[in-house]
């Protein structure tokens, strides 16, 4: 089971079925999925699924305020891999409802996964990704202190044409280098 994580006034916590009404308000906004590859939700019924299988799937946090515990976006940890030269990594991934977004809650987010990942999981390294048309995704991603690796091209969704996607990865290293630099501009 996911442990809660909390930093100032975010908390990222396990999804549950009450959080059904919200998931649907930001997941079937036309804004929000295709910036991260996948449909806007059409009805409860399908969010209904895909909460199910968060909850099952014990690999996605619910992205939550301190003074509301409504559901404004997920964050997940998925494509765990083990391998004798590059060692224990993961892929992160993070969506946000439009209202919230350009107020620092998910590279708060990032942060919070990080630290537990690496600290209390023993993770080597993490990986992330975004559309080459994702400018938020990337400044989150960057200023998270991932480095860049490679693009290659995948269709998108919302457009036939040819979209790069861009890879990123962050070491254990490289992360308390950059949280111990992080603090050190505060």
């Amino acid at each position: 089971m996911l442990p809660t994580l909390k930093m100032d006034n975010i908390i990222l916590r396990m999804p549950k079925d009450s959080d059904l009404v919200s998931f649907f308000y930001f997941a079937s906004k036309s804004e929000i999925g295709p910036n991260a590859g996948w449909f806007p939700h059409r009805n409860l019924d399908e969010t209904k699924a895909i909460l199910a299988l968060h909850i099952i799937e014990n690999n996605v946090w619910a992205i939550t305020l301190e003074n509301d515990d409504l559901m404004i976006g997920t964050i997940s940890l998925h494509n765990k891999v083990s391998d004798k030269f590059f060692g224990l990594g993961a892929e992160i991934g993070f969506v946000l409802d439009n209202n919230y977004w350009n107020q620092g809650i998910v590279t708060k987010a990032v942060s919070l996964v990080l630290n537990y990942v690496f600290s209390t999981l023993k993770f080597d390294y993490v990986r992330a990704a975004h559309a080459d048309f994702n400018i938020a995704s990337q400044k989150v991603i960057e200023k998270s202190g991932f480095k860049f690796m490679f693009k290659k091209h995948k269709k998108y969704i919302e457009n036939p044409k040819i979209h790069y996607v861009l890879y990123y990865e962050i070491t254990k290293k490289e992360f308390y280098a950059h949280e111990n630099k992080f603090r050190d501009e505060i």
